[in-house]
């Protein structure tokens, strides 16, 4: 039957099958926030060692290598509490989250805005484009009146009714008399 040992001290599979008493060592202990790495060197001694610390307490040990699960750090009394080894408070989320939220509505109204802007630029655009092309037919229209106005038929016929005659007709007048 198993002798019950104390925490300080350490029994082996040595001891057990020699049936000598266990050896004390002094252990140290690792604070919570430091995960615990076992490792085997190779004479097969086995070294629990804390991740951050320079100190190591040996035993025998199979050779293998073994990972303790890490440990949850003690949850603190406050946000703003010392943090004595720990790792610096993070900021809260919510503010950055609303900032992130905030900056894309923003984007997106203005991304809106500027879609309406140029729909709106678009429409006036083709107005003006209509207006211009009935402003060119206007001006044609009124170029080809001028042209027909100006053709040797029509103006022959406005001197007639204001009563000139054609040049083929040779009148002498007298300036004197107007005859």
């Amino acid at each position: 039957m198993k002798a019950m040992t104390s925490s300080a001290a350490i029994r082996t599979r040595e001891d057990e099958a020699t049936g000598t008493e266990p050896r004390t060592t002094r252990r140290r202990t690792v604070p919570p926030s430091h995960p615990v790495r076992l490792t085997t060197t190779p004479t097969g001694t086995a070294r629990k060692r804390a991740a951050g610390t320079g100190t190591a307490v040996t035993r025998r040990a199979p050779a293998r290598t073994v990972q303790a699960p890490a440990r949850r750090p003690a949850p603190t009394a406050g946000r703003h509490a010392p943090t004595a080894g720990r790792h610096a408070p993070t900021a809260p989320r919510a503010p950055f989250a609303l900032l992130v939220v905030g900056l894309l509505g923003g984007a997106l109204v203005s991304l809106l805005l500027l879609n309406t802007v140029l729909a709106q630029q678009s429409f006036t655009r083709s107005e003006l484009q209509q207006e211009n092309q009935r402003l060119v037919e206007r001006k044609q229209a009124l170029q080809e009146d001028i042209a027909r106005e100006n053709s040797p038929e029509v103006l022959h016929a406005k001197a007639r009714r204001l009563g000139m005659r054609d040049s083929g007709d040779r009148v002498v007048t007298d300036p004197r008399t107007g005859r």
